[in-house]
């Protein structure tokens, strides 16, 4: 409304689309909607904040909504004094800030979210490029304009070249802003005014300078950050801390949680989902827990973190490698241990063996052995004896106990 006005003011336009009898009226409308729009900004964090409290400074989208509800009553205020509020009314262009949580709200604008997930993530590659891409303008400004300084100091040249030179090259924003469009621009024009006026070795300048920063920085740093394996492994550690502690922070484990517990937090499908994303999908929940403990039947924050990086993804050689290497150590073991306990036995019933012989050999007629020991089938060995009635020249043999069978060979273990 106002900028059709103006345009006839001016004299661009022959005629305002907006008669000049209706702008008060326009102007009042206009003050009208921004108080009730004022009031209601107000009332909407006002009630926020009565109805939250601290957890309404925890999220950053208040903090918007805050400053934009300040700016609305201040301008507010400001139209009512003597004071010109141009200035607060560059702050309305804040309001259209609250249409952001609209954007991360709606599930309808998934593509417009995924648009600005893509820039929030390229924030740090932009600032830092920017930044370079700068100091590299700012020296190759100054070596230009520096080169130029001699030329319009020249008084034998024609001052109609010397202002063209000047417009461009003159002081370090102009330099700074040609060398930006140099770069990213329409380039022909400022090289021309050098090449054609000064000097023409400004042409290799010019050359090295778009080449050099353009070709090889530009390009080949935006292919690095996109190859880089370094910066791919961080931030696939960022991704899993991050998603840890959503989890984490989800499962509220500040100190630990029982197995009892841990079933019963994981039943969120907010947390599901997360979890998928660790990829820790188990459909049983009580192996889940048995493979995060380490044997106190309690979960903590850090067995947490460092069990679900270990139980993320599929398994790797190494690990099946280490795995087998285990089981072949296992069996190992196992063999070793048998082979003792067998020679134990044997040793022992050797032992016994020789206490029965000498028994033998007062109480019964000597046990028959076999000559090989270690492959013996069958020995005799009594391990119950009558109580003795009577006097020595009285006393009676009991009967021969039936034999107890040792069944085995070399290199078995021998079952009784």
């Amino acid at each position: 409304v106002y900028g059709s006005y103006r345009g006839y003011e001016v004299g661009v336009v022959a005629q305002s689309t907006i008669p000049e009898e209706w702008l008060p009226s326009i102007d009042v409308a206009f003050r009208i909607g921004d108080g009730i729009f004022t009031a209601f900004f107000v009332f909407d964090v006002g009630l926020r904040i009565a109805l939250l409290g601290r957890r309404f400074f925890k999220v950053c989208m208040n903090y918007i909504d805050l400053l934009v509800t300040a700016a609305s009553v201040v301008e507010l205020v400001a139209s009512q004094m003597t004071m010109n509020p141009m200035l607060f009314r560059l702050l309305r262009i804040g309001k259209l800030a609250r249409a952001l949580r609209m954007v991360t709200m709606s599930s309808v604008l998934s593509s417009l979210q995924l648009l600005i997930k893509c820039l929030s993530a390229s924030a740090d590659m932009l600032v830092w490029t920017f930044c370079l891409l700068t100091f590299i303008q700012c020296v190759a400004g100054m070596v230009v304009s520096t080169l130029c300084s001699e030329f319009l100091k020249d008084t034998g040249q024609s001052i109609e070249l010397r202002e063209e030179v000047y417009r461009y090259y003159g002081t370090f924003t102009r330099t700074f802003l040609t060398m930006f469009e140099i770069l990213f621009a329409n380039w022909s024009p400022p090289c021309r005014v050098l090449v054609e006026n000064v000097s023409e070795w400004f042409s290799v300048f010019f050359l090295l300078y778009r080449c050099v920063v353009n070709a090889v920085f530009v390009q080949q740093t935006m292919k690095t950050a996109s190859s880089d394996e370094e910066l791919a492994f961080k931030q696939k550690e960022k991704d899993i801390a991050a998603n840890s502690a959503f989890v984490c922070q989800s499962l509220r484990l500040k100190v630990t949680s029982s197995a009892v517990e841990f079933s019963k937090l994981v039943t969120s499908p907010k947390l599901k989902f997360w979890m998928s994303q660790l990829e820790l999908e188990y459909h049983d929940l009580l192996s889940l827990f048995e493979f995060l403990d380490n044997g106190d039947e309690q979960i903590t924050l850090q067995e947490f973190i460092e069990g679900a990086s270990r139980l993320r993804g599929q398994a790797k050689a190494l690990d099946v490698w280490r795995l087998e290497t285990k089981l072949e150590v296992l069996f190992e073991v196992q063999n070793a241990f048998k082979n003792s306990l067998y020679s134990h036995i044997k040793s022992n019933a050797k032992s016994v063996l020789c206490k029965l012989r000498r028994l033998e050999k007062f109480w019964f007629q000597p046990v028959t052995l076999a000559e090989n020991e270690e492959t013996e089938n069958e020995v005799y060995a009594h391990f119950f004896l009558e109580p003795v009635q009577g006097n020595l020249s009285g006393r009676t043999r009991p009967t021969r106990p039936p034999p107890l069978t040792l069944t085995g060979s070399s290199g078995t273990e021998p079952q009784i």
